[in-house]
């Protein structure tokens, strides 16, 4: 019998390059390393119970009449009246703990989207806090991979291109690289790995956060294995599924079935007060 044969593993440097690449039947990587993935491992360890990424900021600012927190930013700043930004520390607190967060970030939730609406077979999130889990999942699914750098308002940035890197080589010779943006990926990490802080210090969003004053933030978005923790998406929204029980199927049959259930209880809940405010104005 013949060995199986490797699986691809793609690298695309950017959400406005991904209809170049086939993900449908992939696994996708959404990476965005300064800040948003990295804050959602932060958020599923201390507790939170799932992560909706969305577009736009007034959907997000929806969902806080639903029970959710929401968590937002717009070029490196927190939205005004939202509960959170994207800074990974404003979630290390039990305000988080076994609640629902509705987040909305200039790159990471735009890509994680995006992967979602071309087919993906799996949507996971990428980030060096959890960067083994990630690796060490990935050949266990033994699936093509794509790992998507969020970028920067669709250009490529060097964080996200690095952290590519860096799964491709902790990934081995488990997979094929598909196209040189893989290769590349994995010579840039070889690199910036000799000189990180030459590389870092002279990316573009590094200098953006560093006027915001954020260094603290930016060097423990860059520390390893500090959250090993599994957010996938599930429906539309991200679970942590590292800690959860059963197979991949059931995992994901278990937390749909709980989104409709939790739908429905919405939908009765507000038919209920409509019920009484009509009474209230008759």
């Amino acid at each position: 019998m013949s060995k199986e044969r490797k699986k691809y593993l793609h690298v695309c440097l950017t959400p406005a390059l991904i209809d170049q690449f086939d993900i449908k039947g992939a696994i996708v990587v959404v990476i965005d390393v300064l800040r948003a993935t990295s804050s959602m491992c932060v958020a599923f360890s201390h507790g939170a119970e799932a992560i909706l990424p969305v577009s736009e900021i007034e959907e997000c600012r929806s969902y806080k009449t639903k029970g959710y927190l929401i968590a937002g930013e717009r070029k490196g700043e927190q939205i005004p009246d939202f509960d959170f930004g994207n800074s990974p520390f404003s979630f290390m607190n039990e305000q988080v703990l076994g609640k629902k967060i509705a987040m909305t970030t200039t790159n990471g939730t735009k890509a994680i989207r995006m992967a979602q609406e071309r087919g993906a077979r799996d949507i996971v999130v990428g980030s060096f806090p959890n960067i083994s889990l990630l690796c060490s999942w990935l050949i266990e699914q033994n699936e093509n991979v794509c790992l998507l750098c969020s970028g920067w308002q669709d250009h490529p940035n060097i964080e996200d291109t690095i952290f590519a890197g860096a799964v491709a080589r902790e990934l081995g010779n488990q997979f094929y690289y598909y196209q040189d943006t893989a290769l590349m990926a994995d010579m840039l990490y070889f690199i910036a790995n000799i000189r990180k802080k030459y590389f870092m210090k002279n990316s573009s969003h590094y200098n953006r956060l560093i006027h915001l004053n954020l260094q603290k933030e930016v060097k423990y978005c860059l520390r390893w294995n500090t959250h090993p923790v599994l957010p996938l998406l599930i429906g539309n929204a991200l679970y942590d599924i590292s800690r959860q029980d059963g197979t991949l199927d059931e995992i994901k049959t278990s937390i749909l079935k709980k989104q409709q259930e939790d739908k429905n209880t919405f939908s009765q809940e507000l038919e209920v007060d409509f019920s009484q405010n009509t009474k209230d104005i008759l």
